[in-house]
């Protein structure tokens, strides 16, 4: 049925307990037949999505955090079920790594971006605004990376991350090219104590400085002699 499930507080929620953080909604709906995902990166894609949502025929998640809401100019707010890219190089050639971010992630992922620029590594930034059905456009142009980094602030373990890499791996059926490395950052399948969000954010390397260091690393990994 065309019903719209709007979870508030969705993510870590900070002070709130270690039962009450919203991370295990993106697991639950993913496994939704006809579900519609939806992680918006700004008020003003709360409002979009709103509005899209109720033209769909099937049921949809929308998820939202606690806090202070992120507020973006109109040309930086998405349409539909589609993806926004939000950065890349400048020739169009695949970046040292692919970041996929959902919902609130996406502020630390361009954070993350930035620190790599400034020691001279790429990176191409997705905003994935919808995580099911997933943007095949976006999911073509991460399947031309060497790496790809999804972040989320929800379960690791069978979350966005988890649904973006099995359309990676069919992505890349009977197709000459090596698949991506897929790294998926989440949270771990704990009750997580409560503490200020950005604290347990950070804790968990799902701040900016923490995504960019795991990108480091398996670069890092990668550039080793066999």
């Amino acid at each position: 049925l065309p019903v719209v499930f709007a979870l508030d507080r969705a993510g870590i929620t900070g002070d709130d307990g270690p039962s009450h953080h919203g991370v295990l909604d993106l697991a639950l709906c993913l496994r939704i037949p006809g579900m519609t995902v939806m992680a918006p990166s700004s008020v003003q894609e709360v409002h979009e999505m709103v509005r899209h949502a109720l033209t769909l025929d099937g049921p949809v998640s929308l998820r939202w955090p606690k806090g202070v809401a992120r507020s973006v100019p109109p040309d930086q707010v998405g349409r539909g079920l589609c993806a926004r890219r939000l950065c890349g190089t400048d020739d169009g050639t695949p970046a040292d790594v692919c970041i996929l971010a959902v919902g609130k992630l996406v502020e630390a992922a361009e954070e993350a971006a930035e620190k790599l620029d400034a020691e001279g590594l790429t990176a191409t930034v997705w905003d994935v605004r919808v995580v099911k059905p997933l943007d095949p456009d976006m999911i073509a142009d991460a399947a031309r990376h060497r790496l790809v980094v999804t972040a989320e602030d929800g379960v690791r373990v069978g979350g966005a991350g988890s649904a973006i890499a099995d359309a990676l791996a069919a992505a890349g059926v009977g197709s000459s090219e090596p698949a991506p490395s897929v790294v998926q950052l989440g949270t771990p399948d704990v009750y997580i104590p409560q503490a200020k969000p950005e604290r347990i954010l950070a804790e968990l390397g799902l701040d900016g400085p923490g995504i960019a260091e795991s990108i480091r690393r398996v670069l890092d990994r990668q550039s080793l002699p066999s």
